[in-house]
């Protein structure tokens, strides 16, 4: 059974709703700790995570450790609804066959009220990945939305490599190609690699899915290595993460 209040409809809308997108249903943890999401996409190609720390939120009231797998078309219409004036409503008793969602305006006190199915409960969250990756870079999240935009223009395959203190992305289609260099302050933040050289291809439309959730932090870090997975990861002012690892094309 829990009660917990997050104080900006708007950014709990950025951390969650594109998110959401590549999955297929809402598998949620909620323990004295943290709200956290974390599920693999339907072809397992993505694996999603949402944290957000009990820290976070203006009421958390969490009475026992709670795992329910909730509708995903349910849950994202309730979300998208929500705007920086709503606070953020969960509410769920045990055995409740809905989670009771509510956005508040916090200027005139209106509610809007949503409830949304459990498919499920007790079924543990799938584990994290725990990679060291070769190759780390951050950049503003607009800079990799933009690299993520121009590259599906071309193709559905984005080629991502290092070499020589320098990242080149890169996307081919018969007759054209997109491509860009990226180093330190053009427009990188950061960037290491513990390797001279290191490439891997990746899916155009899963990093679509995921780039309107790049909106809730100003900065991303993206890691990736020869044949290994992407982690894109961004964190908010109040402790919040949002993680996504990205299968290799082979």
């Amino acid at each position: 059974m829990f009660t917990v209040k997050y104080p900006d409809g708007a950014l709990f809308k950025r951390l969650t709703y594109g998110s959401l997108k590549p999955l297929s249903e809402v598998p949620l943890s909620v323990t004295s700790d943290s709200f956290l999401i974390r599920a693999l996409s339907p072809d397992k190609n993505l694996l999603v995570e949402v944290y957000i720390p009990s820290t976070a939120f203006e009421t958390y009231d969490v009475t026992s450790d709670t795992l329910l797998t909730l509708d995903r078309d349910e849950f994202s219409k309730a979300v998208r609804k929500g705007t920086k004036r709503d606070t953020v409503t969960l509410r769920y008793e045990d055995g409740a066959r809905h989670l009771v969602f509510t956005l508040t305006n916090t200027k005139t006190g209106a509610e809007r009220t949503y409830q949304i199915t459990v498919l499920e409960t007790g079924r543990e969250l799938i584990q994290s990945l725990d990679l060291d990756l070769p190759v780390r870079m951050q950049m503003e999240s607009k800079d990799f939305k933009k690299v993520i935009a121009d590259a599906k223009i071309i193709g559905d395959e984005l080629e991502i490599s290092y070499n020589s203190g320098e990242v080149a992305v890169k996307s081919v289609s018969e007759g054209k190609m997109f491509e860009e260099k990226l180093s330190l302050d053009r427009p990188l933040l950061f960037l290491e690699s513990r390797e001279d050289t290191a490439s891997s291809k990746y899916d155009l439309d899963l990093l679509k899915s995921i780039a309107s959730t790049l909106e809730a932090a100003d900065v991303v870090t993206i890691e990736f290595g020869a044949g290994l997975p992407m982690r894109v990861a961004l964190a908010t002012e109040d402790g919040a993460k949002v993680t996504f690892w990205i299968a290799p094309r082979t």
